[in-house]
Formats: structure tokens, sequence, C-alpha cells
């Protein structure tokens, strides 16, 4: 495809812009426009240089090559102070909140208001975040909040409005829903379309393909560092666009299901009766022998808590819970652990990682008592195997084994998470947002991983918020509505009308 003609006059216009790193191209000589109120979306793989282009734009990195025009003024390069002042914010993939500080001290970071005396206008800060929140609907939140205490949706949606309240001319969003259910996206999205129609651009990132369907104008696809096409976005469809960031036909994203009759005529390995713990008033259900149970809903209605109940990591108030014939409640997640179970958090920078360790430590972290003699020393030849068969399984895009994890993609980190656990061989395997914010290429690798680990009798919970996700993997799956199981769906009833009709209305009643 080649770039259609655009009549608006161009707000960012790039020219023959490139980066490399160490010898490494990351980014081939591209060009680029955006028009004043154009919503244009940037998609790619994991590694295909949408960061890299985003961070040229942002200041970030400086250009090795071409000229970055904004508003007609020609930079070699920009710093990030410069984008700010020719008015590019961005909300990176990775938040840039500080945890210990409120959430009102995040919003006004860096341009905080100031009255007589250079004193600090507390009282108004606070009242303009209170303003921002409720437009994203955060108002039942106290803006003296810290932000360590909030989910992960809920920060996103702060550095959202932190962004938006300093009236960009150009908002870069890279994977900003990431971690929000659909009525939150649609929330943010109606916000977007008032700010278009004051003339502010967007350039959108995000592997939620139908999001960038919903919201822009035009599409730029990116492949291994190299501009492919762009196009106006009803040019694209699923399939070509597909083909187009992988240079491959995926006749089938997901891989093929049992037939769900044989799924539940096999053994329960999960009795889960009247659990209750924090956010979850009460949820039964049965799990069988390698078959994958999603779990579904809007977001906050106790997803999470589920599996941090089984996998020890939340109190569990009441209900019984019998794992493979025995009566189990886990105090902490070593006791899990020791029951076969393991648990892939959402966010895999916090919870899963620890980013400036190597791919071998944190692949080998949770084996330690298997690789070690009777004094405590690691066994370097037992490590190095577990390490590459890892490596191997999920074709983990690196180096070599001592790269520091926080230096891979979104996708390679993942691809690390849930190779830690699977080198601990679960019989239980829980997942909260297995995908999130990585590429339908290793989408796909995971997918057929996970359905590979239930034909080998692995059983499978996943938490996601994407529904396709859900109907796609999932052999059953429980939709959670005001902290509580809310219907099953399995079968021909296992569709996303249903499912999203269970998220929002009370089943049976």
């Amino acid at each position: 495809m080649n770039e259609a003609h655009h009549e608006q006059v161009p707000y960012l216009t790039l020219s023959g812009v490139a980066k490399s790193f160490g010898g490494h191209m990351a980014l081939h000589p591209v060009q680029l426009r955006i028009a004043r109120g154009e919503f244009h979306a940037l998609i790619g793989e994991n590694g295909a240089g949408k960061s890299t282009l985003i961070n040229l734009i942002t200041g970030v990195y400086p250009s090795d090559a071409g000229t970055i025009s904004v508003n007609g003024e020609a930079h070699s390069s920009l710093t990030p102070g410069q984008a700010n002042k020719l008015g590019i914010y961005a909300v990176h993939q990775e938040l840039s909140l500080c945890s210990h500080l409120t959430i009102a001290q995040n919003i006004f970071l860096g341009r905080e208001w100031t009255g007589p005396f250079g004193r600090l206008r507390k009282k108004a800060m606070r009242t303009r975040a209170a303003e921002l929140m409720r437009e994203v609907e955060l108002g039942h939140l106290d803006p003296e909040t810290p932000v360590h205490l909030l989910t992960l949706a809920q920060q996103q949606m702060i550095e959202f409005i932190k962004a938006v309240d300093q009236n960009p001319a150009l908002l870069v969003l890279d994977e900003a829903t990431s971690a929000l259910d659909p009525t939150q996206v649609d929330i943010m999205f109606g916000i977007l379309r008032k700010l278009k129609e004051e003339g502010m651009a967007v350039i959108f990132i995000s592997h939620r393909l139908q999001e960038l369907f919903d919201l822009c104008d035009r599409m730029t696809v990116l492949k291994d560092g190299q501009w492919v096409a762009t196009d106006d976005i009803g040019r694209f469809n699923h399939s070509n666009l597909i083909e187009l960031m992988t240079g491959r036909q995926f006749t089938d994203l997901f891989p093929a299901k049992p037939d769900i009759d044989s799924v539940m005529r096999r053994p329960e390995v999960l009795v889960v009766d009247g659990l209750k713990s924090d956010k979850v008033q009460e949820a039964s259900f049965v799990l069988h022998e390698g078959e994958i149970l999603g779990i579904g809903g809007l977001q906050g209605q106790g997803q999470e808590e589920i599996l941090k109940a089984l996998f020890g990591a939340a109190p569990v108030t009441g209900g019984k819970i019998t794992w493979q014939g025995r009566t189990y409640r886990a105090r902490n997640t070593r006791q899990a652990m020791e029951q076969d179970i393991a648990y892939i958090p959402a966010d895999r920078k916090t919870e899963s990682l620890l980013l400036p360790h190597s791919i071998r430590f944190n692949t080998s972290l949770v084996s330690l008592n298997r690789i070690s003699n009777r004094w405590g020393t690691v066994k370097s030849r037992e490590e190095n195997g577990i390490v590459e068969r890892s490596m191997e399984r999920l074709q983990v895009k690196a180096q070599n084994q001592e790269q520091p994890v926080g230096a891979l993609s979104g996708g390679n980190q993942q691809k690390v998470a849930m190779n830690k656990c699977l080198e601990r061989e679960p019989r239980l395997l829980l997942l909260n947002e297995p995908t999130r914010g990585i590429d339908v290429g290793t989408k796909k690798q995971i997918y057929e991983l996970l359905r590979a680990q239930a034909e080998r009798g692995v059983s499978i919970i996943m938490v996601s918020s994407d529904a396709l996700e859900l109907i796609g993997m999932c052999d059953r799956v429980l939709v959670i509505y005001e902290h509580q199981v809310n219907g099953e769906l399995m079968g021909e009833q296992l569709t996303e009308r249903n499912l999203v009709r269970a998220s929002v209305i009370k089943q049976g009643g």
C-alpha cells in the first residue's frame, strides 16, 4: 500500500528519520505525516520499531538521520523538553507515575501550581485533580490516595488525564488501554474524540486490533524496523493487517479446541465451593484435568482475587477448596507452589520479573532447589540446561542468557515470565492477562503453548479482559459480575454477545 494523499496541513512530519543501537538498525529511514486532528494508528510486532519511533518523536532518543518537522519547523532531533514545548506528550506503556506520591502530586509533578512567594496551591491542585478524575469515572477516589494503592487500570487512567491536562497538540498513546476493560476504553475514547474536534492529533499504538479500527483515521505498519504501509484505516482489515505485520498469513489465531463434552467428562481436579476473599463475595466452580477455564467480566469485579486466593497471595475468608482430591488452602505462595500451582500475574514488570537481572537469573530463580547442591551452590550445567530449554520453548529473542530482562521487548519479557513458571512443571497454571500488551505473533505462540500444556493434562485458569481471547482459547468461561460468578458459558453459548451481557446484567433474577 502507498501512503494515501492527506489534504490537511501536517502538524508533524518525519523525513528519513532513523536510529541504530550498537550497529543494529532499530529503525530504518521512515517517512510519516500526522495532520492536526488526525488519529493515526502505529502497528507492528514487538521489535518492529514502534517504540523507537515514538521515542524519537518525544525526544527520548536523538535521531541518527533525517528531520523531524513540527508546525513546519525542522529539527534534526528533539529533547523531551523541546517536545513538550512543541505540544507533544506521551503516555508510555511503562507508566511514569511515582508510586509513593499521591494522585494529585503525580498529575502536577513538574508543573506544580504556585502562589505568592512560591507557595504550593495544594487545594487548587487537589480540586483540579478531582475534576479530571471524575471525567474518567474515578471520582470515588481521593486525590490524596498514594498511587501504589491503585489498580494498574486506574494508574493508566491517571497517566492519561495527566497528559491530557497539559493540552497536547499531539498525544502519543503507547498501549495506553492494555489494562483497561471495555467500559474504561469507551470512556477514554469519548474524551479523545472530543479533543479531536479541538484539533488534537493522536498516535495510537495497541495490540487490540479492533481498537485501531474503532478510533483511528489512518494507519502505518512497521516490520523489522522498516516502513511497510501507510493508508486510510478503511483500506485495512484484520486479515491483511496481520499479513503485513508478520509476512505470513494466519488462517486461525487460536489452536483448535477439544470437544467440550469430552472436556466435561474428564476428572475434576479443582473444586471451589463458596469461595470468599477480598473483592470476592462468592465463587463456586469446578476445573477439569487439562481444561482451560476463562474468567471474564468488567475489570475490578474480583477476577484477579480469585487467582490470588488460589495461589495463597490473598486471604480466603470463606468457602472450601479441594485440589486433587484433598482439602486445600494455601497460607502463602510457597505452599501453593509446593502443591504444583503456578501463577503468572498481569504486571510482569513489578510482580513477576526482576528487570535489572539476566534472563538466566529470572528463569532459574524459582528452580534453585532443583539445581543447587546440598551446600546451596548452583550447579551451572543444570542451570544452563534449564535456561536454554526455556528460551527454545517460546523462542525468546535475546542476545544471550545474560541479557537483562529489562532490555527485552514486552513480548519477550512475557515469554521469560511464563517460562519461569513452566520450569516447575505445574499441574495448575493461573494466568492473569497473559497476553497484555504483546503482539499478535507472540500471542499465537503463547496460545499454542497453553493448549499444548492442556493436552499434557495441565489445568489452566485464565483471567482476560479480551473477549475474543476468552472465546478463542477457553473451553468454558465464568463471568464475574458484582464480585460473584454470574454465568458460565461454553460451546455455542460462548459468544461475545453473551459474554458482554453477563458482564453487565445480573443473570437469573
